[in-house]
């Protein structure tokens, strides 16, 4: 039996209301669905172990290709299950874990489908062609499947590599006061008590060097602002101010790198805006990253009342909204990471202090 949790199977009931809707609903920051713009759609393609599945349209069938099989299947069954599928999601205890459809899975295997996660080479979980009377093209566009019916998912994965450097300045720290912060769990009176020392903390460099030529491809003071952007979250403790929008509000009122915000105020929005969408769109810390949009092009939400709503590159503004409205930070496992405690390294003090950002829904 195939077993998955909320997010898991979130996956093939998107496939199962894509075919069902026939039609594509752009979202906005709040995940409304764009009022009157939808695409409809062509064809949906999905990577299948060693194969590629086809689904299309034929009046009130659906019409599915393996390469080799093909089966047509009314729309209205596709209609049932999805429905059948979101209430048995939906009535999964929370904190469960996985769990069992067996009817949706010998509905999904009648038409060869054997597993709930897509399997690609590429970081897609869904490819569909879409019809744009706009344009009177059919671009075909990548997603990544994101569900609000459990828990939401990080965007940028903390780990080493997003560790960030500061030097400790204007106190030489005693072994008794370092073991003293190394006790206190809460970063934000780890952060207040070298401050009530006498201490600061000033930023030296991003721990990882792909990591750090990653961020000068969004822009050369890029690190700053993220450096600024981690003492400020670490100092707060008031998790509904943890937000990236909050953050960039901040710094911007600051303008500590000096930008002319009389010629354009949105300055530290517009950098950060394109950080948040070109990780989204492939960028890891670890990996050299050349802008290669082929590995995924957008997300399409399952939002928790069971509708779908897509944010794509190819639809940049809204995309760029969702993610810059709609993340924020947060402490990762210090053990795992290996942040959080004061060292000396060349007779001078430092701390690192890592970087994750997670979807708030």
């Amino acid at each position: 039996m195939i077993t998955g949790n909320k997010g898991e199977w979130s996956e093939p009931y998107a496939l199962l209301k894509l075919l069902a809707d026939g039609k594509l609903y752009l979202g906005d920051e709040n995940f409304n669905k764009v009022k009157d713009i939808f695409y409809p759609i062509l064809k949906i393609i999905r990577h299948e172990k060693n194969r590629m599945v086809d689904f299309s349209f034929d009046d009130e069938l659906v019409i599915i290709s393996d390469g080799e099989l093909i089966f047509k299947i009314p729309l209205l069954k596709f209609i049932s299950n999805t429905k059948l599928c979101f209430d048995k999601i939906k009535s999964s205890k929370k904190g469960k874990g996985s769990f069992e459809i067996p009817e949706i899975e010998s509905f999904l295997e009648s038409f060869s489908i054997t597993s709930l996660k897509a399997k690609s080479k590429l970081k897609n979980d869904i490819t569909i062609q879409i019809k744009d009377p706009n344009t009177f093209i059919s671009p075909t566009l990548g997603f990544s499947i994101k569900s609000q019916l459990g828990r939401p998912s990080t965007l940028v994965n903390a780990s080493k590599p997003t560790n960030f450097t500061f030097l400790i300045k204007g106190k030489t720290l005693s072994e008794e006061e370092i073991l003293e912060l190394k006790e206190i769990k809460i970063f934000s009176s780890k952060i207040k008590m070298l401050k009530d020392l006498g201490a600061s903390l000033e930023f030296e460099k991003v721990e990882h060097p792909i990591f750090a030529s990653n961020l000068q491809t969004i822009d050369y003071n890029f690190d700053k602002i993220l450096a600024e952007i981690l003492i400020l979250f670490y100092s707060n403790d008031i998790s509904s101010e943890n937000t990236v929008a909050k953050f960039i509000e901040k710094v911007t009122n600051k303008n500590s790198i000096g930008y002319n915000l009389d010629i354009n105020p949105t300055m530290y929005e517009m950098i950060m805006k394109k950080f948040l969408t070109d990780y989204a769109l492939g960028m890891r810390a670890a990996e050299v990253w050349k802008r290669d949009y082929q590995a995924t092009g957008g997300y399409l939400i399952v939002r928790s009342d069971g509708e779908l709503i897509c944010y794509h590159f190819y639809f940049t503004k809204n995309f760029e909204d969702y993610l810059f409205n709609n993340t924020k930070l947060e402490t990762a496992d210090p053990n795992r990471n290996e942040f959080g405690n004061i060292y000396s390294e060349n007779g001078q003090q430092k701390i690192k202090l890592n970087l994750q950002i997670r979807f708030t829904k």
